[in-house]
């Protein structure tokens, strides 16, 4: 038997050496790749030195039926919290070790937030339909100086599809899944003479399972489904008014109704939430000769209605912004970019009391970065950012970038930047707030290196960071409070392997640690690791095989490490750590192309039925389950 696997391994290895020998070089190199989001105007991966990582359009494809938070729970440095929980619990995002209050989502380059200040100001990515996204830049690391106050983890610029083409062709999806399950869309795109539009309607419901894990399975065998639905509506516009001027409008309403349980192996039958999302505004540039000068509006409401055993809740939450910025060539190697943006957020909560009687809060940041664009390999970002806070006064942060490039093969970069960060309304003002919050500082620094080798057959990125908060706000026994400080580190490895021609391999490894710095009731200086559902190691694996011209496979594994969770105990008022196990999920996909635009489709997930997990202490998983459907473009 041994040698029989000895003699299948060795071919196997033979074969793929072979294909790889023949394989076509002209793929298209990581480091060639165009992106905007690193600084803020379109620049190839190895003209900067950010850790920037693009999920294509063609990878999103590949994930019909599922959620943008399956797509980012197989990031490196990101988990999604919940995500594998049932389908309506709420997804928490940690990235790079920290909260969701820490990155900064944008769509199309706007931010994206929730004054109503639940999870920070991070928006609800249960509202955030996948349907219509072109693809996703991940931009890890502090990005204040380009992004403001909260991009202190990072940034995920969302990018949606716009209308090109004939002047009208149809499109979409249907798909029928685990719990009862179905999601659906319907839309239409096209480009006539000036002018483009995209317009998609999405639909998802589901009977769910019990969000509650039951306690005891011989008293409470079962608890009831907690179902979600979900409409979502997305148009945007594209007029090129001049040959210069380009103005785009958007609008995107989203909402869904959810049911959960009390708690931690608590049922409920009368929990439910209903919340929803407006946000809308107009993107324009204005093409120079050796730049472009870009101006943005964008406008979200947010509201909220809970109704559960601790009473209704009700909330609305409203979120300005504004932005105006240029970029230009000085010459060759040299490159300018300032700009000026202003923010506003406001609570307009129905059900809390403030006794404070302040609503909101605004700040204006005018903002500028130089670049060296590839002199002799070498690229470098020096950038600053002057906050003038309405409430917590003026603060500035910078951005040192330098990177070298050898051979346009391997690149060296190092970053250096701080961020701040104000407290929220929400962690300010309602009843488990504190209004003697101060703002977090922070200051990041990460190196590494990314190299392109054995003809772009091989990707690799290593890179170490570094994460300091002063002043850290913390929710700990239902209040707000500042600790001392954070201090978190880790490291991210991530290899692409391309042996051959239809085959891709991707694999990385991630490193988090943190440790919180207070003082103990008795004035004592004390620290412990506080990074609760965080594990220190995670890892994954992706193999896509172009199996046939019609017909695409993958499969892909996640391991999730050795991590504590905060448990409340049924009518406990503090916290206990209680540990949890290590565990690896398994998934697989299958798609069937029978024409240009249309093809069937198949995910499987959890394949080995692991059921032996907590992603959270006393909530349910799910075990195996599956989504599949057609997709279609006309």
């Amino acid at each position: 038997m041994k040698k029989k696997r000895l003699l299948l391994l060795t071919g196997s290895f033979a074969v793929l050496t072979l294909a790889s020998r023949a394989q076509d070089t002209s793929r298209v190199s990581q480091l060639n790749t165009v992106v905007v989001t690193a600084t803020k105007f379109a620049k190839k991966q190895s003209e900067t030195g950010k850790v920037l990582t693009v999920i294509s359009r063609e990878q999103i494809e590949r994930n019909e039926g599922r959620t943008v938070t399956d797509v980012l729970n197989e990031q490196a440095a990101i988990l999604v919290n919940g995500g594998v929980s049932n389908p309506g619990k709420n997804k928490e995002l940690y990235f790079r070790g920290a909260t969701s209050q820490y990155t900064t989502i944008l769509i199309d380059g706007i931010p994206v937030g929730d004054a109503t200040g639940l999870t920070g100001n991070a928006i609800d990515l249960r509202l955030l339909p996948i349907d219509q996204v072109e693809r996703i830049e991940i931009l890890r690391g502090t990005q204040s100086t380009l992004y403001g106050a909260d991009a202190i983890a990072g940034v995920i610029n969302i990018i949606t599809r716009k209308g090109s083409g004939k002047p009208i062709s149809a499109f979409g999806n249907l798909a029928f899944g685990s719990y009862s399950s179905i999601k659906s869309s319907l839309g239409l795109r096209g480009q006539k003479d000036n002018i483009d539009y995209n317009v998609s309607f999405t639909h998802y419901e589901t009977d769910g399972l019990s969000e509650a894990a039951p306690a005891d399975t011989v008293l409470n065998p079962t608890f009831d489904k907690d179902g979600y639905k979900q409409n979502a509506f997305m148009a945007n516009i594209g007029i090129q008014a001049t040959e210069q001027l380009r103005v785009s409008p958007f609008f995107i309403f989203s909402d869904y109704k959810s049911q959960y349980d009390a708690g931690s192996f608590q049922d409920s039958k009368k929990n439910n939430n209903k919340s929803n999302l407006i946000h809308t505004g107009v993107r324009s540039s204005y093409q120079l000769k050796k730049g472009q000068v870009i101006g943005n509006f964008g406008y979200q409401k947010v509201t909220r209605r809970d109704e559960s055993s601790w009473g209704l809740t009700e909330l609305d939450g409203r979120s300005y912004f504004g932005e105006v910025y240029g970029h230009y060539d000085i010459n060759h190697w040299l490159q300018a970019l300032a700009g000026v943006e202003y923010r506003k957020s406001e609570l307009l909560d129905t059900t809390y009391r403030n006794p404070y009687g302040i609503r909101s809060q605004y700040n204006t940041s005018p903002y500028a970065s130089l670049f060296i664009k590839n002199l002799h390999g070498f690229s470098f970002e020096a950038g600053g950012r002057y906050t003038l806070h309405s409430n917590y006064g003026n603060h500035f942060t910078y951005s040192l970038n330098p990177s070298y490039l050898i051979d346009e093969r391997v690149k060296l970069f190092v970053n250096i930047s701080s961020g701040f960060k104000a407290p929220t309304l929400n962690s300010l003002f309602s009843p488990w707030g504190n209004p003697d919050l101060k703002p977090e500082k922070a200051t990041a620094y990460e190196g590494g290196v990314q190299a392109e080798l054995l003809k772009n057959k091989l990707d690799l990125r290593v890179t170490g960071f570094k994460r300091d908060i002063k002043d850290v706000i913390s929710y700990i026994n239902y209040r707000y409070v500042n600790y001392n400080k954070q201090n978190d580190k880790g490291l991210e490895v991530e290899l692409g392997v391309h042996p051959a021609k239809g085959l891709d391999i991707r694999a990385f490894y991630t490193y988090n640690d943190g440790l919180v710095h207070t003082q103990t009731d008795g004035g004592k200086d004390t620290s412990y690791n506080n990074l609760a559902r965080r594990p220190a190691h995670t890892g994954g694996v992706n193999i896509g095989y172009q199996v046939l011209p019609r017909v695409y496979v993958s499969t892909n594994i996640r391991y999730t490490g050795d991590r504590d969770d905060v448990y409340y105990a049924p009518g406990a008022f503090t916290s206990i750590a209680m540990p949890l196990d290590a565990y690896t999920l398994w998934d697989a996909y299958a798609e069937y192309r029978f024409s240009r635009g249309g093809r069937l489709f198949i995910n499987l997930n959890n394949i080995a039925n692991n059921r032996k997990y907590w992603e959270i202490y006393g909530y349910t998983t799910q075990g195996f389950n599956l989504q599949t459907g057609i997709s279609f473009q006309l």
